[in-house]
């Protein structure tokens, strides 16, 4: 697989002039801003000006989106400003909001489209509370809370989480990201949590910004299987950190739409019967009974939102039967977190993988873990 496809298949002037954008080169806000500045545009009756949307485009978190080859990002975001906050058209925002479920599933781009256009609506709701937030919250405290979360997380010392990359807030949809240069956490999902769920989230990406330190690139990107492989144990690690009481009530309080909340519950409630689904899968694949391509088309429709349901249902198993520990000091390597899973489910009476299937997982990560 080429790295473009792979990275197809993987895929979504400071307002308030007394305050710093950045703080020690943690935190960065300036796309906050700059999405106030249009917005108050709009608000206020005013077209937003071809100077104006250079400076959005130039901030520091929508610039990634802004400067890519492909501008359905940049756009989606554009007009669901004018949609959310101006004289978008009505149809048009109707039709957005009552996109299926369904649709969403076979189009990540709708699903993206949606997820924005609801947030934005909910930012309009609220909009004087985010700005007093905005300008009064201690940002930095934040950042220091969730490294003495990710410490307590993992049981290691202070200075291991020094060098963790800056966070970008902007708007956009209900989440947050670690991408190569910064982690990018949504404000108004931010501004919506709870102090103590506040610091759990944004050491969720922290932990992946921490595993990147130890996990092998190499391995991760040769092929989408061993992406997924390994996917599946980051993100199930790391939803241990924030997303203990379920995903009901997770996704409930992030402001997800019904269904997406019930998409997520479902996935986890099924995940016994999509681990063996993917275990038939890639044995099929590693006995030639099936093409790569083959392969990792249906292992898209298997390890939906990366990974995150059959990984958490996995993780809370292995914790649930005694080896935290052990999954904790391997955090890293996908054949240790699999083999721990078989442990847990041959004592709890869960689906248990096949040795058949371990072995291969071993072999595949011999070579880059030892």
């Amino acid at each position: 697989m080429t790295p473009l496809n792979l990275k197809r298949l993987l895929t979504v002037l400071s307002l308030f002039s007394i305050h710093q954008v950045t703080f020690a080169q943690t935190v960065d806000l300036s796309s906050v801003d700059e999405f106030f500045q249009v917005t108050s545009t709009l608000l206020n009756g005013k077209e937003i000006s071809a100077e104006q949307w250079r400076s959005f485009d130039r901030s520091s978190a929508y610039r990634e989106f802004a400067e890519r080859t492909d501008s359905t990002l940049i756009n989606t975001i554009r007009s669901s400003i004018y949609l959310a906050f101006g004289n978008g058209n009505p149809v048009e925002k109707e039709r957005i909001l009552n996109i299926p479920q369904e649709e969403m599933n076979r189009h990540p781009e709708e699903m993206l489209q949606k997820l924005i256009l609801i947030n934005y609506l909910d930012v309009n709701d609220h909009y004087s509370s985010l700005r007093t937030f905005r300008e009064q919250y201690d940002f930095q405290a934040l950042v220091e809370k969730a490294r003495d979360r990710l410490r307590s997380f993992l049981e290691i010392s202070p200075d291991s989480v020094s060098g963790l990359k800056p966070v970008y807030f902007l708007f956009i949809s209900a989440d947050g990201k670690n991408k190569e240069e910064a982690i990018y956490l949504d404000f108004n999902l931010i501004y919506k949590k709870t102090e103590a769920q506040r610091a759990d989230f944004l050491a969720h990406e922290y932990f992946h910004n921490f595993r990147e330190r130890y996990e092998n690139h190499d391995f991760n990107y040769k092929n989408y299987l061993n992406y997924s492989l390994d996917a599946i144990q980051n993100e199930g690690i790391a939803d241990l950190i924030d997303k203990t009481g379920g995903y009901g009530k997770y996704f409930t309080e992030a402001g997800e739409p019904p269904e997406m909340v019930a998409t997520w519950v479902r996935l986890y409630d099924q995940a016994q019967e999509d681990l063996e689904r993917l275990q038939q899968l890639v044995m099929k694949y590693a006995k030639g009974e099936m093409t790569e391509a083959e392969m990792e088309e249906e292992i898209q429709d298997i390890v939906r939102f990366n990974g995150h349901p059959i990984g958490f249902f996995m993780a809370s198993h292995i914790v649930s039967a005694g080896y935290s520990s052990e999954m904790l000091t391997s955090f890293y390597d996908p054949n240790e977190f699999y083999r721990l899973y078989n442990e847990a489910a041959r004592k709890q009476g869960l689906f248990q993988l096949s040795e058949e299937f371990l072995s291969y997982v071993k072999g595949l990560t011999g070579q880059y873990y030892h």
